[in-house]
This record gives C-alpha cells, sequence and structure tokens, in this order.
C-alpha cells in the first residue's frame, strides 16, 4: 500500500510534514472506504438523481424537498396565468389596441384555468383565435393546477413538522458546540469510541456515509452529519474549528490518511487519533499529522497475551470499566500555571480526600515518568497526573490543579 504522496495544493500540513496518499494514475483519487460493507466511503457512488434525492431518515431533507416542489409548481401556476393573461391581451391589441385591459385578461384566465365556470367576461368572438387560445390555456392551466394541489398535499402529508423541529434544535446545537470531539466512522470501531465519549460525559459529532449508524445515534440525541468524513465541508460543518479533538477510525488508510491531512490542515491545535488497518501505515499516518495513531491488530495481540499472562489484572481493568454504578476510568489532569495546589506537594494536595482520585502516576513537564509518586513530590505547572476516578472526580481534579479542561 503506496501512503507516500505530497500536500494538496503545494500547502505544508504542519509541523510532521509533508505526506501525500498516492502516486501514479490514481493520484489525486480519493479511494472508497469505510467500513467493509457499508462505510465511511470518499465517493458515495450515486448517481445525480440518487445525491439529489432526499434521505428517508431525514426529516428535514424531506421537508426542504417537499417544499421546493411547492414553490416550484407556484412558480409554474403564475406563469401560466401570466402568460396566459399576456396572451389575451396581445391577440386584443393586434385586433384593436385597448380592446381589453390587462386586468381582464388575468381574471378571465383565472376562471378558465380553475374551471370556476362563470361567464366569459371577454368576448372571444371579437377577437379571432382567442378560443384557440383558450383551449391550449385549458390544458396547460389544469395540469398546473393539478402539480399545485398534489405538491401542497405531498408537503403536508411527507413532512413531520415534529421532526423538522427537533432537527433544527440539533443543527442550532452543532452550530453552537465547543470543545467537543469528531469521530470518523461509527461502525465496528467507531461506535465504541462513540460509548466511551458518552460515558464520559463528552460532546461530540458523529460523520459516517451509512445512515442507519446515524439513525440509531440520532435517536440518543447525539449530533451526526450524513456524508463524507474527507470533505472540507462536512468538517466545517461538524465544527472542526472548534474542537478539541478528530478519530479516524475508517477501514481503510488512505481515507484516514486524508481526514488527519484535512484536520492538521484546518486546526493546527487539535489533537488526532487515527485507527491504521496495516502496520506499515502507522509512522506514515504519524507523519500526515496524527498525534497518536492506534493498530487495532497490534492491541488485540496484546490483549490475547494479557488473558493468557496476567488474566487478573485483564478482569479488573475490565469490571473497572464496565461497572456502570462505580464508572472508574483512568484519567489524566496537567496541572496549570493557575491552579490552587501549584507548588504544593501531593501529600499537602490531598486529591484522594479532596477530589477522590486516587494518583498513581506523575509525568514531569520534561517528560520523566514517575510510577510510584511520593507524597513529597512537588506539583509544578506541567506536570501530569494520572489518576483512578469517576468522571466528576476527574473534573474535579482538574478544576482543582488548573487544567483548562477542567
Amino acid at each position: 500500500m503506496d501512503l507516500q504522496a505530497k500536500p494538496r495544493n503545494g500547502e505544508d500540513v504542519g509541523k510532521h510534514g509533508p505526506v501525500s496518499v498516492a502516486s501514479g494514475p490514481s493520484a489525486g483519487k480519493r479511494p472508497p472506504s469505510g467500513h467493509a460493507s457499508t462505510g465511511l466511503a470518499v465517493s458515495s457512488g450515486r448517481t445525480p438523481m440518487e445525491e439529489a434525492s432526499p434521505s428517508p431518515n431525514n426529516p428535514i431533507e424531506v421537508y426542504l424537498a417537499s417544499r421546493r416542489r411547492v414553490i416550484v409548481a407556484l412558480v409554474v401556476l403564475v406563469s401560466v396565468l401570466g402568460l396566459g393573461a399576456f396572451g389575451y391581451w396581445y391577440l386584443a391589441w393586434l385586433q384593436m389596441p385597448g380592446l381589453w385591459s390587462f386586468a381582464d385578461c388575468v381574471y378571465f384566465t383565472a376562471i378558465t384555468i380553475t374551471t370556476v365556470g362563470f361567464e366569459e367576461t371577454l368576448e372571444l368572438d371579437l377577437v379571432p383565435g382567442s378560443r384557440t387560445w383558450t383551449l391550449a390555456l385549458l390544458v396547460f392551466g389544469i395540469s398546473a393546477n393539478l402539480y399545485v394541489v398534489s405538491s401542497i398535499t405531498s408537503f403536508f402529508v411527507e413532512s413531520d413538522f415534529g421532526n423538522v423541529r427537533r432537527y433544527r434544535r440539533l443543527r442550532r446545537r452543532m452550530d453552537e458546540i465547543l470543545d467537543h470531539y469528531i469521530v470518523c466512522g461509527v461502525g465496528s470501531t467507531g461506535i465504541h469510541v462513540v460509548g466511551e465519549l458518552r460515558a464520559m460525559g463528552e460532546k461530540l459529532v458523529c460523520i459516517d456515509q451509512d445512515e442507519a449508524h446515524l439513525h440509531e445515534l440520532e435517536r440518543e440525541g447525539v449530533l451526526t452529519l450524513h456524508g463524507d468524513a474527507t470533505d472540507d465541508e462536512i468538517l466545517t460543518k461538524a465544527g472542526l474549528s472548534r474542537a478539541r479533538g478528530i478519530v479516524a477510525t475508517m477501514d481503510d488508510d488512505k481515507t484516514n490518511m486524508f481526514v488527519v491531512v484535512t484536520a492538521r490542515q484546518s486546526n493546527p491545535n487539535l489533537r488526532i487519533v487515527t485507527k491504521a488497518v496495516s502496520p506499515s501505515a502507522v509512522a506514515k499516518l504519524k507523519r500526515a499529522g496524527a498525534d497518536a495513531v492506534v493498530s487495532p491488530a497490534s492491541i488485540g495481540g496484546m490483549r490475547l497475551a494479557s488473558e493468557m499472562l496476567r488474566p487478573q489484572v485483564v478482569r479488573f481493568l475490565d469490571e473497572m470499566l464496565r461497572d456502570k454504578e462505580a464508572n472508574l476510568r483512568i484519567e489524566e489532569a496537567q496541572v496549570g500555571p493557575s491552579g490552587d495546589l501549584v507548588g504544593k506537594s501531593l501529600r499537602e494536595a490531598g486529591l484522594r480526600e479532596r477530589c477522590g482520585v486516587l494518583v498513581i502516576a506523575v509525568r514531569s513537564p520534561e517528560g520523566k515518568a514517575d510510577y510510584v509518586p511520593s507524597g513529597d513530590l512537588v506539583l509544578e505547572p506541567g506536570t501530569w497526573l494520572i489518576g483512578i476516578g469517576g468522571p466528576e472526580d476527574i473534573r474535579r481534579l482538574r478544576r482543582a490543579v488548573g487544567d483548562r479542561r477542567g
């Protein structure tokens, strides 16, 4: 698999250096991607007619499509009315200028195409060709009327106004969301990422091309976007510039590469985590701008070995993660310059009593790790604390140490 390539339009991709995605005849073409069967694909493969069709799972799209049909039908009706009136007026003007006023022509056209059946307000016998024009007007006018009636009926029957209001609220939330996470691809891997982020109470937006996956999340109140995660417009709608991080979980390394490069170019301060299907792609994805690359094959192998060698440790961690009542996690917090505990020792800070968090490791600002920190260790700005606690405990810890995520 060739992942060596150049940044788009000659732009620099950031501190990690330039990387391109393909070379040769296929260069510049975005590859298919996503889940093995229905996942996130760069090109949807749909025909222009299918692309124009509203999604049945999205009430807003159905509502807008129905509204567009009503508007088009009304435009057609007004056009027929105006053209018919002009035809009568012009035929009369050829016979005798001023014979019929334009207002009378509009009125007669209206009662003709609506088949009301009032008496003729225009003396058609005086103008040659006016009866022939009336016959043509009846054909087009009745067709326009039927089109308007069917479009209005369809608008009220198909439009689920309750869901439209709900979707509009979700869209407003998406426009206002800040410091959130974006998950690209909610298939077999991404759905677990979404579950963990939700368990920790984090804000997120999910992007996928499989509407079935998104529809289930929408019903649970999760913000979703149906589309291609490599599309700049889709990422912009997801609030990429305001996001805290993005996760790419598609089953194709080239697609993940596009997401990484696009995200890094759009938001240099964004934390980017991506999945690597092939072990050989790990280094290339990091050069593309990913802060962390996760190989499911490697992690799966380590888990199998751990189950064999240290089953009780694995069981403990599993039970800790799955216990919904305790909801414990191993989390991190960075000591900020404005934290209340700056300059205090771990013993003086009393984090266990104050926040309910058990600190199990510390990483100094220089990057040195202390896996069994003593109570005399002094908290300095930039120090990372690794501890075990619940979501609310972790938030209290972050507020206490001045972590901006608190």
